[in-house]
């Protein structure tokens, strides 16, 4: 096969568009070379660009390209051609195509969300059923510049704060965002010079949606009379964003180690000395990663419901305040305990031993909560997640069958790369975990080994290296998984994808 370095040399010669994005797709190591990819179509532009362009890279890196469409049933005999006309444009380029039908309406209703956010719910579910089924390697959509513009704005008006100043990444899990590098006149210029005509959706034609207002009004008045290259610099703002956000996610994980105790009911304890000594924004991180441990989610959490956390510091023992998802935080002797409005005390003493096994999601007896299991084989080029719900470990060195439970006589962890190991007492001791806290940490072990102190920290022994072959990923899900992000969907979250298709 060809490399970067044989075109560049006129090997072969390649739209000056097509080569734009593969450096793009190179730069953030999206695909490798044979990988399988499903790409989201509806049709228009964007989409069929993509699709176009990644038809044209796979000449070259022998990527292997399924379809998928998702008709929303919003449009009625314009939706049924939008589906047409995808699956005639793949079967002209023998390319396997999946149709997914939804009453979108209904689903919103079912779903409890707006006709927007149902749509894109559905659509990554779709795309990961269909990734699963044809074993393939990533999903390909096609959000491009303006998209990211459009995202940015719209988290800054009704308030954000640094993550959602990051907008669309270019790759997240087995997502990845080949077109993020150029914009919808450049696409749609290269479609025309490849003589392809593409479907146009009414409804983006319309300001009924905000972020239609912006896309049509705000972009192209700012762009008209501030400054021709308004978009280019909100995205080189993202990219420094989302370079800070991946600095403060690391600077709050180690403070988490620091002051927050979890339970097995994922009762989070804050010690208060210790958080005192934190900068405020690292007190914040770690009051939004308390609750994302707490709840299993963060949206509908904002600036609001951290500072009335952080305030409960400066009250008498006992104060408390209420939380979005039934949660509440106490002011105790120690600091702030943040736990379920609803939890039944007598459950903190039971003890937890249940054997385990990936792919599997198990629930956590008297908890809400839920741990996934399963394992991964294509990882080469994700980073490892840096956050306090998902640990990732080297699969073939489990000897034992794995369990999740609560601590036994003769627990170890191991705590550095030279093999050293200390007894799991000792380590709750000289980490200064209180007594009555002590029975309630659950784990993950392989026998009497400790892979992960679970809200704390995991064993050396079982950590990824370069000669790891696959990942046993673990994941703490609360009680309800969050079905408006992607993330739910890897992770098995609500079901809602009937299988209505075609191809």
């Amino acid at each position: 096969m060809m490399t970067d370095i044989d075109y560049r040399k006129g090997a072969w010669k390649m739209d000056y568009l097509v080569e734009k994005v593969n450096e793009y797709m190179q730069e953030h190591h999206m695909a490798q070379a044979g990988e399988k990819i499903v790409v989201g179509v509806s049709g228009g532009a964007d989409s069929l660009g993509l699709l176009t362009i990644l038809s044209e890279l796979a000449g070259y890196f022998h990527y292997d390209l399924v379809v998928v469409h998702v008709n929303h049933g919003l449009r009625g005999k314009a939706a049924d051609q939008d589906q047409s006309f995808v699956e005639k444009t793949c079967k002209d380029q023998s390319i396997p195509c999946y149709s997914f039908h939804v009453d979108l309406k209904r689903f919103a209703r079912k779903e409890g969300m707006s006709e927007e956010e149902a749509g894109r719910y559905y659509r990554y579910q779709c795309f990961e059923k269909v990734r699963r089924e044809v074993d393939g390697d990533k999903i390909a959509v096609a959000h491009q510049r303006e998209d990211v513009c459009e995202t940015i704005l719209f988290n800054m008006f009704r308030g954000t704060g640094i993550k959602g100043l990051t907008g669309i990444p270019p790759v997240r899990d087995v997502i990845i965002r080949p077109l993020l590098c150029v914009s919808r006149a450049e696409i749609e210029n290269y479609l025309q010079r490849k003589g392809l005509t593409w479907r146009t959706d009414e409804t983006n034609l319309t300001d009924a949606y905000t972020r239609n207002k912006i896309r049509h009004n705000i972009l192209p008045y700012v762009e008209e009379h501030i400054n021709p290259s308004a978009g280019q610099h909100i995205q080189e703002m993202a990219g420094l964003m989302r370079d800070i956000s991946l600095y403060l996610d690391r600077q709050a994980e180690a403070a988490f180690d620091q002051c927050v105790s979890v339970g097995k009911n994922l009762v989070c304890a804050i010690h208060g000395e210790s958080f005192k000594k934190l900068d405020v924004v690292i007190q914040r991180e770690v009051l939004r990663r308390s609750i994302g441990v707490v709840a299993g989610k963060l949206k509908d959490v904002d600036r609001e419901h951290v500072e009335m956390i952080r305030k409960l510091l400066d009250k008498h023992v006992g104060r408390r305040c209420h939380l979005p998802y039934q949660i509440q935080a106490v002011r105790t002797y120690e600091g702030i305990t943040i736990k379920k409005d609803t939890m039944n005390e007598q459950q903190l003493d039971k003890v937890i031993c249940m054997d385990v096994a990936a792919p599997g999601i198990y629930g956590i007896p008297g908890t809400s909560a839920e741990v996934e299991l399963f394992v991964k084989e294509n990882f080469k080029n994700e980073e490892i997640p840096v956050n306090r719900y998902t640990k990732w470990f080297d699969y073939d060195k489990i000897e034992n069958s794995l369990s999740i439970r609560t601590r036994e006589n003769g627990d170890f962890i191991t705590l550095d790369g030279q093999g050293h190991k200390k007894l799991l007492k000792r380590w709750m001791i000289d980490e200064k975990i209180p007594r009555e806290e002590r029975e309630q940490i659950l784990l993950l072990a392989d026998g009497p080994h400790v892979l992960w102190i679970m809200g704390h920290r995991i064993s050396d022994n079982y950590k990824v290296t370069a000669a790891t072959k696959r990942v046993l990923v673990a994941r703490i899900k609360g009680e309800k998984s969050d079905g408006r992000q992607y993330q739910s969907v890897i992770a098995g979250g609500r079901s809602g994808c009937p299988d209505t298709r075609t191809g």
